[in-house]
């Protein structure tokens, strides 16, 4: 006698669910990894915008803007006037850590900032991020690499 089945058997259907479970797991982790990429990559520019106003409000206020960068978040925050009121700031992404560099500094009344390079690292590429500040910050420079530069030792 034969039975005609409708339908599957426990076995079959916990074989099911454990393919979609994994599938759905994986799919999760790149999407959480494409995210952190796209605002890693969105950091640079946002960067170069926070810089380009500081310049901005520096001149046009005749007055030095200070930056600073919070050593344990890497937050940047941009200052004006005796009382340092903060008018800008930027969090950078969650994959994206401060290393080194300075974390105070001005642009003057002109414009200009000291020339210097700032260290990240990012969790999410795996790669050491260099942000060179040149021509009295007229020019930043961002460089990946996935070796660490050589610290340099400060001259006495």
């Amino acid at each position: 006698m034969h039975r005609n089945r409708r339908g599957f058997t426990l076995y079959e259907t916990l074989v099911v669910l454990l393919i979609v479970a994994s599938l759905t797991v994986l799919v999760g982790f790149q999407a959480v990894a494409q995210r952190r990429a796209a605002a890693e990559q969105a950091f640079w520019p946002a960067w170069q915008q926070l810089w380009t106003v500081g310049r901005q409000v520096a001149v046009a206020r005749k007055e030095t803007v200070g930056i600073f960068v919070d050593r344990k978040t890497g937050e940047v925050t941009l200052t004006r006037g005796q009382a340092h009121h903060v008018f800008r700031r930027l969090m950078p992404p969650p994959g994206l850590r401060w290393v080194d560099g300075r974390t105070g500094w001005g642009i003057t009344p002109q414009g200009h900032a000291d020339a210097f390079t700032m260290e990240w690292y990012s969790t999410t590429h795996h790669v050491w991020w260099y942000q060179t500040f040149q021509l009295g910050g007229a020019l930043i420079y961002v460089e990946a690499t996935k070796t660490r530069r050589p610290q340099r030792v400060a001259a006495s």
